[in-house]
């Protein structure tokens, strides 16, 4: 007897357990998948929402297009020019690292394929290794000079704006 490859023989008695396309089919329009969320339902809008919308307590500028270069240099300028300066440089020096890096595993493979053995293996162990480790150092202090140097001073800057808009409406 051939065996049919729409057939899916299951261990049961007879010809009668033997499941076909068809019977796979018919089961399959039978059974339904149980949903176990419901549809997402959207929330009542509150009072505090609908005042703003009409305006009542505040109502927020929008502006579309691109974000014009002062805005940036205000960020920079708050952040700290030289903070940011250094940033940019370790940034730079960190790729070319990178990229130095590479070379090195470039001239130990072909020097390898080259002369068929790997002669010089420590030197450019110590290459590749050093540049790696100078490349994850900038990195490393960039990440730290943003973190530190310029965000804690834009911070500063932030919070000190905002006092000095505040503090003249406290004073009666």
């Amino acid at each position: 007897m051939a065996k049919d490859p729409h057939r899916l023989a299951v261990p049961s008695r007879g010809e009668e357990g033997t499941l076909t396309a068809e019977k796979i089919d018919t089961i399959g329009e039978k059974l339904t998948r149980k949903t176990s969320f419901g549809r997402a339902v959207v929330a009542p809008v509150t009072s505090q929402t609908t005042k703003a919308a009409s305006g009542g307590l505040s109502e927020e500028q929008s502006a579309v297009g691109r974000v014009k270069p002062h805005v940036y240099w205000r960020y920079v300028e708050a952040a700290s020019k030289t903070g940011f300066a250094l940033f940019v440089i370790f940034s730079i020096l960190q790729q070319a690292l990178q990229i130095f890096s590479t070379f090195a595993l470039k001239y130990w493979s072909e020097g390898n394929r080259e002369f068929g053995e790997n002669k010089s293996a420590v030197k450019f162990l110590w290459a590749y290794g050093l540049l790696s480790l100078s490349a994850t150092m900038l990195n490393c202090m960039g990440s730290i000079l943003m973190l530190v140097l310029c965000s804690l001073r834009s911070s500063k800057h932030l919070h000190d704006s905002v006092r000095w808009l505040v503090v003249p409406h406290l004073i009666i």
